[in-house]
Parts: structure tokens; sequence; C-alpha cells
């Protein structure tokens, strides 16, 4: 199976590669980032009609190539929604939808933190959707100031204002913790196998190469 990876950060490679290998998938991951991607969703504060025309032409280029893609980023996911009601013969998925699923599928509070500003809506729709008792919506946070650490090349810096971020929530109540954005998963390395926070990657490769 030939799966592609949609990013708009280099460092995602080796965390969905990483990823990859602890499930022991036969074929190697291809990696596409495109970094203005999301550079142009956060000067307008989400993506606009245009943008996820753009990119839905993107993806169509794609389609013929891949068995299935992976957007990766939490800002530009939303489009995977409406692109693959079209019939397209390669799935298209968000890996946050995946995500979502294991957070709603959990007892108990639940806390979803996000770095970027400009995935907040777009988190806020999947995690929260109108279809879910509003007592069952998770607590959807922005972490101040990691993304402005993360885009200045500051990775101990941003991994470290996650996991307290983390620890605060748990210690204010929160039974389970979601880490909304792929770049967010590198900060599991600071806790303990059996205390690491929710992230995507895991979840989302064994969804689309159907294993169990």
């Amino acid at each position: 199976m030939t799966i592609a990876c949609l990013h708009t950060a280099a460092s995602n490679i080796a965390i969905f590669d990483d990823a990859a290998r602890s499930l022991a998938l036969h074929n190697p991951l291809s990696h596409i980032v495109m970094p203005h991607l999301l550079a142009e969703a956060e000067l307008t504060g989400g993506m606009t009609a245009p943008q996820q025309h753009k990119l839905e032409q993107l993806l169509n280029s794609l389609t013929p190539w891949f068995d299935a893609i992976l957007i990766t980023c939490s800002t530009l996911g939303p489009v995977a929604d409406g692109f693959n009601a079209e019939g397209h013969d390669c799935p298209v998925y968000r890996t946050d939808r995946m995500l979502a699923d294991a957070v709603h599928r959990l007892p108990g509070k639940a806390l979803v933190l996000c770095a970027a500003e400009s995935t907040l809506a777009a988190t806020r729709a999947l995690f929260c959707p109108a279809t879910l008792p509003v007592a069952q919506h998770p607590d959807v946070q922005l972490i101040p100031g990691a993304w402005a650490a993360f885009k200045a090349g500051q990775q101990e810096a941003y991994l470290q204002m996650i996991a307290q971020a983390v620890a605060e929530g748990k210690q204010q109540g929160a039974d389970h913790v979601a880490l909304a954005q792929v770049s967010m998963a590198a900060a599991t390395s600071l806790f303990r196998p059996d205390n690491q926070p929710l992230t995507s990657p895991q979840l989302a490769l064994k969804v689309v190469s159907h294993i169990s």
C-alpha cells in the first residue's frame, strides 16, 4: 500500500516514519512538505475558500499516484472532509480525525491542546461537533507562545511548554490529554510510556493501513 503524507513542517517526517516503524509497515511512506500552505492560512487566520480550492487541486494531482493520502496539518485537515465526499479513488484523511475519534471513545474529562492559533477553529469543530452532547465535549486550549517557539527553531522550549501544559491539565482534572498537532507528538518522549498524552500519527497509520 502506498501512503503519502502531506506536511507543512519537515519535522513531521521523522515523527511519521517512527510511527510507521513501530507498526512494522512494509512500504515506506512518501512525504510531501509544503510549509507555505500553512503560512498562507496563518496570515488569513485560517483557510479561506481560495486556499481550500488550491489544496483540492493539489490533492487531485496526487491521487493517481497513491492508495491513500494523509493531511497531517490540523489547519489544512478540514479540506479532506469535502474532498472525500466527491468519490475519489484515493481516499484523503485528516490525521486529527482519528485522534478525535479516539478521544470521543474515552470516558472521563478530556483536554485537547493546540500550539498554533490557526488550527483552533478547525480543532474545536472536529473535537466538539454539534452531534456530540455538550457535556461530552473536550476542553480545547491553546498553549500560549508555543508556536512562536516552534517557528523560531526552539524545539526544546517548544516541547517543554507542551509537557508543562499537559501536566497542568492533569492537575486541573483532565483524565486524558490529546495533542492536536502532529509536531506536538515529539513531546511524548518527555513522559513515561504509561503516562503519555494521546497523539495522532500511530492512530492515523493504523486506520489507513487497516491494522487492528
